[in-house]
């Protein structure tokens, strides 16, 4: 799909039509004729969806993003995004914090579109900003939370039990081969190259930079230290 076919119909519509097709889209994942429908006030019977669609693209939003921040806030949405240290989300980005669009991010997208899939997306790229960062998928934390769910497979912690619904749904993912080791893009699966652990090990697994733990490791760490007492 070229993304530059699509400009003359994104600038069809305003900034606000622009951000509430995106957020409906994203936090609520619905399909495009129910966007164009219920956001965009059109007949959606005459469009078949091409007209949501077509802003998406634009942006650089393919299928893969539909209802994918579906239990965030626009603001966690946002920091999701940043983390990922990728240009390939300005876009969105400046799209949900209310900002006028890049049209030269926008181009650049259009070189550079992929078919990303749960299974194998590939991540760790890096990129030299002060240091070297390693991009994330949110795509990824989020499948790998489906897969493994929220109880640390380190020390069992899980925040709903301890904090209520402060800490429902809540836990951090792990590249079982740090990111930083790698020279190159990887293919990531997240059934067997990622798991969930709470901060505390996490924190514990990466804290001798030159000795990460594996997560058996510090589960061996703790039993030992649960006998002693």
């Amino acid at each position: 799909m070229n993304r530059k076919d699509r400009k003359r119909e994104y600038e069809y519509f305003s900034a606000a039509e622009h951000r509430a097709v995106v957020e409906a889209y994203l936090f609520k994942g619905m399909s495009f004729r129910k966007i164009e429908q219920d956001i965009l006030g059109l007949d959606s019977d005459y469009f078949r969806g091409y007209r949501s669609m077509s802003i998406l693209r634009y942006l650089g939003i393919g299928t893969e993003f539909k209802g994918l921040f579906k239990d965030m806030t626009v603001a966690q949405a946002v920091v999701e995004l940043q983390q990922t240290a990728s240009v390939d989300y300005e876009n969105i980005i400046a799209i949900l914090s209310g900002r006028e669009v890049s049209e030269t991010l926008c181009e650049a997208d259009i070189q550079s579109e992929t078919a990303l899939d749960y299974r194998t997306v590939r991540e760790g790229r890096r990129e030299l900003i002060y240091t070297t960062r390693y991009e994330r998928s949110p795509i990824l934390r989020k499948r790998a939370i489906q897969i493994h769910g929220t109880t640390c497979t380190a020390c069992a912690f899980n925040f709903y039990d301890f904090y209520g619904e402060r800490g429902k749904d809540y836990i951090e993912v792990h590249h079982l081969i740090p990111l930083s080791t790698l020279d190159e893009e990887f293919e990531i699966n997240p059934a067997t190259d990622m798991t969930v652990v709470c901060s505390n090990c996490h924190r514990m697994i990466h804290r001798e930079r030159n000795n990460i733990l594996s997560v058996d490791a510090l589960r061996q760490i703790i039993n030992q230290n649960h006998l002693r007492r």
